[in-house]
């Protein structure tokens, strides 16, 4: 239940209370009156009953009948009384009391003198009546003030709890009015202060996760560049050599030693492979040149080719235009990362690549792998990145990351960008 509706229930249940217990009260001295009122007429009815042998004065408390030979020939009348609803009747009414008055002066006629409350009632109700219209107005008024005070309250509240959600969901930028009174002003204005400092703070933390990837590519391009220059040239000065001594050692009639070099060179070409396919990974050759849409098929061809029986399901016509470099290089280091999990660490024989883009950027990656755990544990203990380093390269874009089991087996990765933070990252 809301704020509103506790404060509305709490006071109409104080309320209730208290009209309850004032009507019991209100009955209550009632009944008293009456009974008393009913004792006070009785004996005022016996002082002057022998005045009223004749004509019978109307009365309001007590009836008064004159009775000869075992019959009733003379009743007073009782004035008029207000309209009073039944149930109160039968809470107030008591029984009559009478007394029968044979005195030797009435000739052998004897005089009953009777209680009747229906007069007292009839007063009473029509206090109480007016009491309980009085209090009711009252109530209704003072409910007419909680709810305007509460409308003071739960706007305010209302509007900081809208402010609340927004920063909850990434929009630092959020800003409560100061409206409402001292206290809840006092709430907006620290609100408000948080939201700044945690803009600030995003801030900072997306300055520097952009220059932890700036070092992260830098370094990347230093070991590529070793690599390359380091030991490319002694590579290929060690199968060159391999193929000299291979040569000499054919011709001069040494088989074994002619076997071994050329095993020599083989194992020298093989690693040539291998530091070829390294730098592949290192650099995101063609991604500043061509674009997002053409690295990406070069990468999904790089991985056929490396992996016989693995095939590439691409849809990334929404990359054909690229999202900005900070954008692209982090879709494209996710989906290298993300196809190495599924073929080398998943075992996939398919894998599905799709690239959407409306409000958000949305780059799915689905395989027909080993499953969750196995690519989980290849993120995260494997080369590259692993999901950790997904989140840091997501991050200063405001961007999410979803592992989660696919419908017909394997793994599903699924990151969001927000296609204006991806532009204003330019």
């Amino acid at each position: 239940m809301s704020l509103r509706g506790q404060f509305y229930l709490s006071v109409m249940l104080a309320l209730l209370v208290a009209l309850s217990l004032l009507a019991a009260v209100a009955c209550w001295h009632a009944r008293r009156s009456v009974e008393n009122e009913m004792a006070m007429a009785l004996q005022a009815a016996d002082r002057i009953v022998d005045n009223a042998l004749i004509s019978l004065p109307e009365a309001r408390h007590v009836r008064v009948s004159l009775i000869e030979g075992g019959r009733t020939i003379l009743t007073s009348r009782l004035a008029p009384t207000d309209a009073v609803p039944g149930w109160y009747r039968r809470l107030l009414e008591i029984p009559a009391n009478s007394r029968l008055d044979t005195a030797p002066r009435l000739g052998g006629r004897a005089l009953l003198v009777a209680t009747d409350a229906h007069g007292e009632i009839g007063e009473d109700w029509v206090q109480f009546r007016d009491g309980a219209a009085l209090l009711a107005l009252f109530s209704f008024l003072m409910m007419g003030l909680v709810h305007l005070a509460m409308g003071r309250i739960a706007g305010p509240l209302a509007r900081l709890a809208r402010g609340f959600e927004a920063v909850g969901g990434g929009d630092y930028d959020a800003r409560v009015p100061l409206k409402g009174p001292r206290e809840v002003g006092a709430l907006a204005a620290a609100f408000n202060r948080m939201a700044g400092r945690l803009g600030s703070l995003e801030s900072d933390n997306r300055r520097l996760a952009r220059q932890t990837i700036a070092i992260q590519e830098e370094e990347r391009a230093d070991i590529a560049r070793d690599l390359h220059d380091e030991m490319g040239p002694f590579l290929f000065a060690m199968r060159v050599d391999a193929d000299a001594i291979t040569a000499a050692a054919e011709a001069g009639g040494h088989g074994a030693i002619a076997t071994r070099a050329r095993a020599l060179g083989e194992a020298a070409g093989h690693i040539q492979r291998h530091v070829r396919s390294i730098l592949k990974q290192l650099r995101s050759e063609g991604l500043a040149e061509t674009g997002l849409a053409p690295a990406l098929a070069s990468l999904a061809e790089f991985w056929q080719r490396r992996h016989d029986g693995v095939r590439l399901h691409l849809d990334i016509d929404a990359a054909r235009k690229g999202f900005g470099a900070d954008a692209d290089a982090a879709i494209f280091r996710l989906v290298q990362e993300g196809l190495t999990n599924a073929v080398r660490h998943g075992g996939a024989r398919n894998v599905w690549l799709s690239i959407r883009a409306d409000a958000h950027i949305c780059v799915v990656l689905e395989d027909d792998g080993a499953g969750l755990l196995v690519a989980e544990a290849g993120a995260d203990a494997g080369e590259g990145m692993g999901l950790k380093g997904m989140h840091e390269r997501l991050a200063p874009l405001a961007g999410s990351l979803m592992l989660a089991p696919r419908a017909g087996g394997g793994a599903r990765l699924e990151a969001q960008i927000p296609l204006t933070r991806a532009e204003a990252a330019e």
